[in-house]
């Protein structure tokens, strides 16, 4: 992250808005020079844009452990907090901690703290289980972000790690709009982390299945 910004701005915002006798509205700035000549600092932080792509995060025979691990699981349609269901097809498993799942759960610890060192996000940690998520043949989660309304407005980093390898399937890439370098590889345990409100999809899967670990860091909302 970058120090702090000094920007003159072109206009400042109003503090408050007051009202008179006559319900008159009068702008009242706490700014010096303000509305059109004040200048302003915060901290900028350009990784916000950015999406962060860790080949091999996870060990072949971790990623044939953790499908193993989902195996045992009942499985269940893929949904949406909100707006049509056609947008999304896909199964996903929930995978509670468990002795069997805690060298995955601290994995998963260790990639999105180190991967915050550089967001420097706020958190708190995971508010749901690591998610399997699978997708065969018409499968897709089309454009959208993963901080959501209610229960999902505290996913602040996304984290999701390739449990099939490239020869497993085609189509099925995970696209994003806009982002600072190439798009994510899709390698064998290679570990994608991104900010929760950066735009993605999953393409629509043409030829066998992809499976994916997905899980989110929660925090408190920005301010």
């Amino acid at each position: 992250m970058s120090g702090a910004a000094v920007k003159r701005l072109v206009y400042a915002l109003p503090d408050r808005i007051e009202r008179d006798d006559n319900g008159q509205a009068a702008l009242r700035w706490t700014l010096p020079g303000a509305p059109f000549e004040a200048d302003a600092s915060w901290a900028e932080n350009p990784a916000v844009s950015t999406v962060r792509v860790l080949p091999g995060a996870f060990s072949p025979d971790a990623c044939r452990r953790m499908i193993a691990l989902g195996d045992t699981v009942a499985r269940e349609q893929g949904e949406l907090e909100k707006g049509d269901p056609a947008l999304r097809r896909s199964e996903v498993s929930w995978i509670p901690p468990s002795e069997a799942s805690t060298a995955f759960y601290h994995r998963v610890g260790v990639l999105l703290h180190q991967a915050n060192l550089e967001y420097r996000f706020v958190l708190r940690g995971l508010a749901e289980p690591l998610q399997i998520a699978r997708y065969g043949v018409g499968g897709h989660f089309d454009w959208h972000i993963d901080s959501g309304l209610r229960e999902t407005a505290g996913r602040k980093l996304s984290l999701t790690v390739q449990l099939s390898d490239d020869a497993d399937y085609e189509g099925g890439n995970l696209e994003f709009i806009n982002i600072h370098g190439r798009q994510p590889a899709r390698g064998l345990g290679t570990a994608i982390i991104f900010p929760s409100f950066l735009a993605h999809r999953i393409a629509p899967v043409t030829r066998g299945v992809r499976v994916s670990i997905v899980a989110w860091a929660y925090g408190p909302s920005f301010v």
